[in-house]
């Protein structure tokens, strides 16, 4: 997966400057944030996908059919980049290029996507709470989201990008279970 994400990294970073140097809302980062998540959603439907392998298609007739789909949900900056990457034979980096964008939006804007895992539902007090703590330690905006999960037991699984903090006691048993099968 390091692999397309890669190759989706500068197609991401070019759209994220663009939408960052537009003025209007249009054309601004949320505008380009959703019709890149659209774009995704419509390239990853297998029967869509078959379709514009279709060797007989050109790279404006692979947009066309794209922007068909997607009448009225993006902007002409918008298919410029979907033709960027149609000729260049890249349409289904969409998903990656989409996620890319999403962490330069986050990186950018100085906001950092939480998902708190955890074994109750918690009240508004907790969560803000939880994210003061968060924006504290990632020195960012936090924007959480919090899924119950109770096979948690007890405690709660925080997901910040790459960087896991578990203190729930699932965790802690399964740490134990490991230390006492290694001695």
């Amino acid at each position: 997966m390091a692999e397309l994400s890669t190759l989706a990294r500068p197609y991401a970073k070019a759209a994220f400057a663009f939408a960052q140097e537009q003025r209007d809302a249009a054309n601004g980062i949320e505008a380009w944030s959703k019709a890149l998540a659209s774009a995704s959603a419509v390239v990853q439907d297998q029967t869509f996908a078959d379709y514009l392998k279709r060797p007989t298609l050109g790279y404006q007739q692979r947009v066309q059919a794209l922007t068909t789909v997607l009448e009225g949900q993006i902007t002409e900056g918008v298919r410029n980049f979907l033709t960027q990457l149609a000729e260049h034979d890249r349409l289904s980096l969409l998903p990656e290029v989409s996620a890319e964008f999403e962490l330069q939006k986050a990186h950018g804007l100085n906001e950092t996507d939480v998902i708190i895992e955890s074994a109750f539902p918690l009240t508004a007090e907790q969560q803000q709470a939880l994210s003061d703590r968060l924006a504290t330690r990632f020195g960012t905006k936090i924007n959480s989201q919090v899924e119950v999960k109770p096979e948690l037991i007890a405690g709660v699984v925080i997901r910040a990008g790459d960087q896991v903090i578990d203190d729930s006691v699932l965790g802690k048993l399964e740490k134990l279970r490991t230390s006492l099968l290694a001695g």
